[in-house]
């Protein structure tokens, strides 16, 4: 018998009254040990994901029902973690469980608060928030909620040294980030088991890591790709458009919150933009309120079933209290480096072989909400992902460092970010590559589906711009590298061309 038992931790405030049948999730569970193939078949249907940047702080979650919990083994090979009742279902109503964690700042840039002193904010914003909902003033960080009633609190379930878990209304889902302390991200958990573990423990399929292995093994340099990133990738195109979503330029831009009218607004105009570039684009509604996923498709010359995908996300957050939230950085490199590469698909004259898709995902900052309904759907419709790459943060780096190109040092391919980083040393060999502590992004969405992904990020080691999640986040500031962007924008765009493959249009 596992020793988990003895950790037995009652938070948060579950009430005796309510009775859920055998059959139906009621007990979070906690646990620092990996998933593994040996784990209990019950236990393997109700795993819910792996939260933390770092591995040695990772939090592994699952939603057993009493049912499964009564088996005399069902804990067996968890050595460590915490069983908390629950007396809701997850998702059922509209509300969520969300972790909340360190998103991994130098602590010499922002000085950072605890578990304990983050609940007591958070508890506290939440609080006023609720007291003031009424009032026009506190809705000006968010343009419409799906409830105008905040009475029923954020509880808090389980608290660590370096993580919380949350259940979060469904009302306060659209804000949760506004109640943060700018060093800590959420992710919400999904409102259903994960398919990964059904089948014996395996993340992403091997055959795809063998796929990925395989075409890293094999890559040379072409001149021909070389010609396309470097006269494709433009960078006085990628910092006009970085500048207008941040408002800088004249788009009228203060906020690019998922519950505000600036972010329609960019939604639309970067489904313009890239449509201009020959992709068939689409506005995907994930949650009532929210904007919308773009979701932007260039076709299969050979009729292929088979996708690679490239994102960012294009919502914002900014200061505590402040209405703006320009995202220079966060998300504005990526999302106008994704711009760029769209850009360069048109200018240059690429089609692709398989099917390349463009994702610009909303609701990142409240828990990678756009970027999971969209992997969740392409799970549901048994899509085949040959790799996933998610831009996030791509313009920083400290005073006097060289320009450098980040992989995710946990949760993602290995191969996938294997591929990557030989790309750069290939085709941008002025990007010093290595490993991020930053987290989380939208890629963990499809490595939680069985895709294999990866992310690329701005710095090596842990986030140094000082101006993370603040509504100073401008462009035009010290240390804000173009250059950056556009060395990643030509890896980026090379990995479509090696994996996707491709032809020029004649005349090309």
């Amino acid at each position: 018998m596992s020793s988990l038992f003895a950790l037995l931790a009652v938070l948060g405030s579950a009430s005796a009254s309510v009775v859920p049948s055998p059959s139906t999730p009621s007990t979070l569970l906690v646990t620092s040990t990996a998933p593994s193939s040996g784990l209990a078949e019950c236990l393997k249907t109700s795993y819910y994901g792996t939260y933390g940047g770092q591995a040695s702080t990772q939090d592994h979650i699952y939603l057993p029902t009493q049912e499964c919990l009564t088996g005399e083994s069902a804990l067996d090979g968890l050595s460590a973690g915490s069983l908390v009742p629950l007396n809701f279902e997850n998702g059922n109503d509209g509300s969520r469980i969300v972790w909340v964690g360190q998103a991994g700042v130098d602590q010499e840039v922002l000085s950072l608060q605890n578990s304990e002193d983050a609940w007591t904010t958070i508890s506290e914003v939440s609080r006023e928030f609720a007291l003031l909902s009424s009032d026009d003033s506190a809705q000006q960080v968010l343009s419409s909620t799906r409830s105008s009633s905040h009475s029923q609190p954020i509880r808090l379930l389980h608290q660590s040294p370096t993580s919380l878990l949350l259940h979060v209304p469904e009302s306060y889902l659209p804000m949760i980030d506004t109640f943060l302390p700018s060093h800590l991200v959420p992710v919400a958990l999904p409102s259903k088991p994960l398919p990964a573990l059904a089948n014996g423990w395996e993340p992403v399929p091997s055959q795809f890591a063998r796929y990925l292995a395989n075409v890293t093994k094999h890559l040379r340099f072409s001149p021909e790709v070389d010609k396309i990133v470097s006269d494709g990738i433009e960078l006085n195109q990628i910092r006009r458009d970085v500048r207008w979503l941040t408002g800088e330029a004249p788009s009228g831009i203060v906020s690019r919150h998922s519950f505000t009218p600036g972010a329609i607004k960019a939604a639309h105009w970067i489904k313009d933009k890239v449509e201009a570039t020959g992709a068939n684009c689409t506005l995907h509604t994930f949650i009532e309120g929210f904007s919308p996923n773009v979701i932007c498709h260039y076709p299969s010359s050979l009729n292929s079933t088979e996708h690679v995908i490239l994102s960012a996300h294009y919502d914002s957050r900014g200061s505590f209290g402040s209405t703006r939230a320009p995202g220079g950085d966060d998300d504005g490199s990526g999302t106008g480096h994704l711009l760029g590469v769209a850009h360069a698909i048109g200018t240059q004259g690429v089609k692709f072989k398989k099917q390349v898709v463009l994702a610009f995902f909303a609701g990142e900052e409240q828990g990678l909400l756009g970027s999971h309904a969209y992997a969740e759907h392409l799970h549901e419709k048994n899509t085949t992902i040959l790799l996933q790459v998610q831009a996030d943060m791509l313009a920083y780096h400290a005073p006097g460092e060289p320009l450098q190109i980040g992989l995710p040092e946990s949760i993602h391919l290995p191969e996938a970010s294997w591929l990557i980083g030989n790309l750069s040393q290939i085709y941008s060999p002025e990007l010093v590559v290595g490993k991020t502590a930053a987290c989380c992004s939208d890629h963990q969405s499809f490595v939680s589906y069985g895709f294999p992904a990866t992310q690329v990020f701005e710095r090596n080691g842990w986030i140094a711009d000082p101006f993370y999640h603040n509504s100073g986040d401008l462009s035009q500031r010290d240390n804000y590298d173009f250059e950056q962007v556009v060395s990643i924008a030509k890896v980026t765009l090379s990995g479509l061309l090696t994996v996707a493959g491709y032809t020029l249009a004649e005349g090309a």
